[in-house]
């Protein structure tokens, strides 16, 4: 098939990008043809939290994206269409994250539909965005009105979108693993290279910090946590698109600062392998999920992870054999998962069972079963 793939890339940041990189690879691998179409431009820079939008002195496949997506010109969608038209693809696929970016990929779905161009199909990360706007359910029908197809990667958004566009074909693929960071690194060595002088246990907050993910729960469960592992250090990774000084004044509040260490930067590619290489435990209490690619990168090396009972992360992490699934991020239940997954053998024996049960989440099971969906149900 000569496919075209229309989202983020790189040099893009962030885990629909990767997604989207390692989704090339695989269909190209299989034999397609497939074509790369990311951002000119993406987000406007005031609807942008991070300090910047691309990666930064990274390493990452280079897979020819094409940056012809300028997300806010509605006078050029037409003109993408017309060049996607002209190349006379089989198929076109989408990507649906937020309902911002719906109204472009709606109206180039359109053109090519008036035109008699190849069918347009939609793979689903979220179908309901963690901070609701107005106007956000005329972009998502908006979106999905000349998709012919979709692919969800988790339980939840499956129900969601078979509940909301049940006249749409749909098939739900488990998210796959992410495997571009690269392979472990001895621990000791990781340890030494982040500047970890402690012997305990390191517990990771790792990811964009947003309200929905539950930071402030895991801060505030910190001190019940350390009186069941008085050693346990919590690193916290990734960008804050939050405001910084609500999560400091939490530590402050409960004197738990050297016990913490805040790495509030956007973690490039290339050190993704050392932090997860370090740690012993994922703690992700999120409040609201759908999947969470950060599990998935975990996965890859082998972590551990605590995750709160919310999406389809207890449909990843099997309780008491691949992590622990909490009911929720109260300070109790969080120091308790924390005991269960740090003792005795139960680190050995949940890392034995991750490589056993990531052989489920290939990239190239994914990408068969979309080609078998692909060909049964878009293209009949």
């Amino acid at each position: 098939m000569k496919i075209a793939l229309l989202g983020p890339s790189a040099p893009y940041r962030g885990g629909i990008a990767h997604h989207n990189n390692m989704l090339v690879r695989s269909l190209r691998d299989r034999g397609h043809e497939v074509d790369m179409v990311t951002f000119s431009r993406q987000y406007p820079a005031f609807l942008y939290p991070g300090a910047f939008q691309e990666e930064g002195g990274s390493e990452f496949e280079d897979i020819g994206a094409e940056r012809l997506l300028d997300s806010m010109n509605p006078l050029s969608w037409g003109g993408v269409a017309g060049v996607l038209a002209e190349r006379g693809y089989d198929l076109h696929i989408n990507r649906f994250w937020i309902p911002l970016f719906g109204w472009m990929f709606g109206t180039i779905a359109g053109r090519l539909e008036k035109v008699g161009a190849g069918p347009t199909m939609t793979v689903v990360d979220n179908l309901h965005p963690h901070e609701k706007r107005p106007g956000d359910q005329w972009l998502r029908n908006r979106h999905f009105r000349y998709c012919k197809g979709a692919i969800t990667q988790s339980g939840t958004v499956s129900h969601q979108f078979s509940g909301s566009y049940p006249a749409i074909p749909e098939i739900m693929i488990p998210h796959p693993v992410y495997e571009n960071f690269g392979e472990p690194i001895d621990p000791s060595r990781a340890r030494t290279q982040i500047g970890y002088e402690g012997s305990g246990p390191l517990l990771m907050f790792f990811g964009f910090v947003r309200k929905y993910k539950g930071l402030d729960l895991l801060l505030r469960a910190l001190p019940e946590v350390l009186s069941r592992v008085p050693d346990a250090h919590l690193l916290v990774v990734g960008e804050y698109f939050d405001d910084p000084k609500e999560y400091q004044a939490i530590i402050s509040e409960l004197g738990i600062a050297e016990h913490v260490t805040v790495v509030n930067r956007y973690i490039p590619n290339d050190e993704v392998a050392l932090w997860f290489s370090a740690a012993d435990l994922l703690v992700l209490p999120y409040r609201s999920a759908t999947n969470s690619g950060i599990v998935q990168i975990g996965y890859n090396f082998a972590l551990p992870s605590l995750v709160t009972d919310v999406g389809s992360l207890s449909e990843v992490v099997i309780d008491g054999v691949t992590g622990v699934v909490i009911d929720e991020g109260t300070p109790s239940l969080i120091a308790e998962g924390v005991g269960r997954a740090l003792e005795g053998n139960a680190p050995a024996r949940m890392r034995e069972a991750i490589v056993e049960e990531r052989k489920k989440y290939s990239w190239q099971s994914f990408a068969g079963r979309m080609e078998e969906f692909i060909r049964e149900e878009v293209l009949r």
